[in-house]
């Protein structure tokens, strides 16, 4: 039984020397690999904030883009506003223009056709309050 025991400590140690010799052979090799798992970890770790802050700022960009799209909306509502105001008064401005024409030529009939309200008004200021 004791050599039993001897055989079982003597393969033992033979199987953890061939363990160690594999793994000190293929020593740089595990050590390389390490360390770029740990580059690796880092970089994911780095990786992930950046998500992260990527995530909140489009979250906030969508906001922001749709409360300028509301806006926008808003503004294209006055623009056409606008618009229409500026039809009216651009054909005011004709009419003011065509009306300015008129009154800056001298009419040789005017006297004729303004005598009758001339008489009204003439006639009106002759009357007395008692």
């Amino acid at each position: 039984m004791t050599w039993y025991i001897i055989l079982a400590a003597f393969v033992g140690g033979l199987i953890w020397y061939f363990v160690f010799y594999l793994r000190f052979q293929h020593k740089d090799t595990v050590n390389q690999l390490r360390s770029n798992l740990k580059d690796a970890a880092k970089e994911i770790e780095y990786l992930s904030n950046e998500l992260d802050e990527y995530v909140q700022q489009n979250a906030l960009l969508k906001q922001k883009t749709t409360e300028l799209l509301e806006k926008n909306d808003d503004l294209s509502d006055v623009v056409a506003e606008l618009s229409k105001y500026y039809v009216h008064l651009k054909k005011a401005a004709e009419k003011t223009t065509e009306l300015s024409k008129y009154l800056h030529t001298p009419n040789p009939d005017i006297e004729q056709k303004m005598q009758p309200f001339l008489d009204k008004v003439k006639d009106e200021t002759n009357k007395t309050f008692f």
